[in-house]
């Protein structure tokens, strides 16, 4: 009896389920339609359910330099199954959202708002009295309350020098609308914002639909991510059609793309019902008076290195080559004394050969012999108590010199095949942005962004020419010196042998081609300033560095100086250690890099002190023990000026090591670079301390470059330091690191770094090139080799 009952009960509300579910599905389908009642700046309310349909026709007075924005408020509860769905109907278009406004992320708004696209009505150019028709709705079985209203926008219209603060939440976007003046081509865009909420900020043409909600909004246009400042550069020619465009602001959920600190981006939990989330912005727009500085920028920049190469080309026309004004009177004393000296030399010369294939063996017994004996040959010091450059430069003058043009003819076949793609690279690149408007690809200094043909940053690459002009400049002169030096071997070959340092050319060229490609890189890298783009900027630094170190080296080292294939083996090594810094910067990756670091710097020490006798191969601890033992364990160093430089030289290099591996810097490339400069600065200074202690004569050419090259160092540097911009950090806060143009309104600080590091680097390498000029008369048997 229990059991029948319990079975009708349940019958009873089956059939009563399916009556209820067959009312809801019949409101749904067929609701009551009600008209209700709205005017203008009223803030209308009502309720309903999925019985029923509300409709509002609104009458209001249009003006061209107004908009109109609708405003809907709901109550929400959590119980809520449906939202709202909010229609509004234009004359010629239609825009739509729902109550409550949700995110992907989960986040809710009981309020939302939009603003009226102008381009939907029928005259968009007078005032007329125009009519807007709201539906709202809901499949939701419980009353929803709600609240409807329209209302003016008076300040719509932007105009140049004039600001305009405004708010702007996630559920509630703003744009504006401006018109190019006829005498205007192009206006920049600031905006700028006490606080850090994740804004899009986009450049749309004036036309309907207005993409001014979340995902849609920043896929259109022109368009930024913003935490505090954001800034355009927008051109009338873009808006052909109407000459107008509109700016248009949107909060994201979330600071997420914005912010580097994921504890900071207020990332909030599904359910959470109107976050504070409202931003407080101006907007200015500038005319562009300073963009008619570019041109003078341009000829101004062009104009100084064509009077530096007038300046040049006067100082060698009326100062001969040193090699071509030596005391005439002396020279033929000194090259019969030189003579004597070769004669008295030649039968011990065959000691001096090494095992490498250039010497003149009989047999190849006898070659083997020779290099198994190299690995533990000690060369002894001088009566002075040091090495000279006459040990160290025995071989055939000619076989070194095809040597080491090498160099130059591997640079340019390298400088070609690495060009060629990193231009069709980043030119992809500035399509790219103005393909898909999405300015955040490349970390400009938009605050001095000159656009010039297809380049946003003209400004940013065309400050690179010092770096070409002067490689160029570089080029010639050394050319010069090289066919001075020419002729003067050719007349006096004697002396070519015996005094003076023996000067090769081969790494001059290089240096001088790799500084030109400096700047051909770096204009590449500014095109589209990015993590990925950062190696273009850096490889040829690493490469410039690291022949200066070579060509210091070679010096006084001419028959042990590294080959041009090991050399750029190494270099290729170093780029690619850079790239994998770039994309693994990891503190797996950086502890790994510190003891490869510190293991090279020991080799590399063993290398220079036994001045090329030690092979590094996997039995280099091997080797290390026969020269050790054959100097002996626990005698005095043999020699002691190069345990002067590799002592504290290892030991900066350890620093630079372990600095790497606790602190890991925020660039793996920057820190890497600034290790072979650092390197570069240690040998130099050590090189010109150890002409000084022995007592060797500067020229006043040579004092002069090294004193402009410190000067332009120590400016150049100054600049460098004043960051503009980061690509180690969201672009958003890059953008807050970004400045205005401090010369010629079009030249930023980088771009001053730029040409005074070019001016830099030039007169580093003229050092170099002058800087044993005041010891071409002095015998190699009492020159050092330090």
């Amino acid at each position: 009896m229990i059991s029948l009952s319990i079975f009708l009960l349940a019958w009873v509300l089956i059939v009563q389920g399916d009556k209820i579910s067959d009312n809801s599905i019949k409101s749904i389908i067929n609701p009551d339609i009600e008209i209700k009642n709205c005017t203008f700046g009223e803030i209308c309310t009502g309720a309903l359910n999925s019985s029923s349909v509300h409709y509002y026709s609104v009458e209001y007075s249009f003006d061209p330099s107004m908009a109109i924005r609708v405003i809907t408020n709901m109550t929400y509860k959590t119980e809520q199954e449906s939202p709202l769905l909010i229609v509004v109907r234009q004359i010629r278009g239609v825009i739509s959202w729902t109550l409550p406004y949700t995110f992907t992320n989960g986040m809710i708004y009981s309020s939302a708002s939009r603003i009226l696209c102008l381009q939907n009505e029928i005259n968009r150019t007078r005032a007329h009295i125009s009519r807007v028709f709201i539906e709202i709705s809901t499949s939701n079985n419980d009353l929803i309350n709600y609240s409807v209203q329209l209302e003016n926008i008076t300040q719509f219209i932007l105009q140049t020098g004039i600001s305009q603060q405004f708010f702007v939440s996630p559920a509630m976007p703003v744009y504006y609308k401006f018109t190019f003046p006829p005498d205007i081509e192009n206006v920049f865009i600031d905006v700028r914002s006490p606080d850090q909420l994740c804004t899009v900020v986009s450049v749309q043409s004036f036309d309907c639909p207005v993409y001014d909600v979340s995902e849609i909004g920043t896929r259109q246009g022109h368009y930024q991510t913003m935490a505090s400042i954001a800034s355009f550069n927008v051109y009338a020619s873009e808006f052909p059609k109407r000459n107008t465009f509109l700016l248009v602001f949107l909060v994201k959920p979330t600071d997420a793309d914005c912010l580097n600190d994921q504890e900071q981006t207020m990332i909030r939990p599904s359910g959470i019902v109107d976050v504070q989330r409202r931003k407080n912005a101006t907007v200015t727009l500038q005319p562009p008076a300073n963009y008619n500085f570019l041109y003078i920028a341009i000829f101004s920049t062009i104009g100084l290195f064509l009077f530096i190469y007038f300046m040049a080309f006067g100082i060698m026309c009326k100062h001969p080559d040193i090699y071509d004004h030596l005391a005439p009177e002396q020279l033929p004393f000194l090259e019969a004394k030189a003579e004597r000296e070769i004669a008295e030399r030649r039968d011990n010369e065959f000691r001096y050969q090494t095992a490498e294939g250039e010497e003149n063996v009989e047999s190849a017994a006898t070659g083997n012999e020779l290099e198994n004996s190299a690995d533990v040959e000690v060369i002894e010091t001088s009566n002075a108590g040091f090495v000279t450059v006459s040990d160290l430069c025995v071989k055939d003058y000619d076989y070194l010199k095809q040597k080491f043009r090498i160099y130059p003819q591997t640079m340019l076949t390298i400088a070609i095949f690495y060009t060629l793609p990193v231009i069709q690279l980043v030119l992809q690149f500035q399509l790219n942005i103005d393909a898909s408007g999405n300015e955040d690809i490349c970390y400009f200094n938009f605050l001095c962004t000159r656009q010039f043909a297809m380049l946003t940053a003209f400004n940013n690459v065309f400050s690179n020419i010092g770096y070409c002009a002067l490689g160029l400049l570089f080029l010639i002169i050394v050319y010069r010196r090289d066919m001075a030096y020419a002729r003067f071997l050719a007349k006096y070959p004697a002396i070519g042998k015996e005094y003076g340092i023996p000067q090769h050319f081969g790494l001059f060229y290089a240096m001088g081609i790799g500084l030109f490609m400096e700047g051909v890189m770096s204009a590449c890298y500014h095109i589209c300033p990015s993590k990925q783009n950062f190696q273009f900027d850096t490889s040829f630094m690493f490469i410039v560095a690291v022949l200066n170190i070579i060509k210091i080296y070679q010096t006084r080292h001419p028959d042990i100086n590294p080959r041009s294939a090991g050399s750029f083996s190494f270099l290729a090594v170093i780029i690619l250690v850079t790239v994998i810094g770039v994309y693994y910067d990891e503190q797996w990756f950086w502890i790994t890099y510190a003891v490869i670091h510190i293991l090279s710097c020991l080799a590399f020490t063993g290398k220079i002190y036994y001045m090329g006798r030690l092979k590094v191969t996997f039995r280099v601890h091997v080797h290390l023990y026969h020269l050790v033992k054959e100097n002996g364990i626990l005698s005095r160093p043999r020699y002691l000026n190069r345990m002067m430089i590799l002592i504290p030289a290892n030991c900066i290099n350890i620093a630079f090591a372990l600095y790497g591996a606790i602190v890991q810097p925020e660039s793996f490339p920057n820190h890497l670079l600034f290790v072979f400069l650092g390197n570069l600065a240690i040998y130099l200074l050590y090189y010109i301390l150890m002409k000084i202690i022995h007592r060797e004569h500067f020229t006043r050419f040579s004092i002069l470059f090294l004193l402009l090259a410190t000067f332009f160092w120590s400016s150049s540097l100054y600049f460098f330091y004043q960051e503009v911009k980061s690509y180690e950090v969201q672009p958003a806060i890059s953008r807050m690191r970004n400045r205005p143009c401090i010369l010629l309104h079009t030249y930023d600080v980088h771009d001053i770094w730029h040409l005074l590091s070019s001016f830099s680097l030039f007169f580093s390498f003229l050092t170099l090139l002058t800087l044993d000029d005041g010891i071409r008369r002095k015998r190699r048997k009492e020159l050092a080799a330090f």
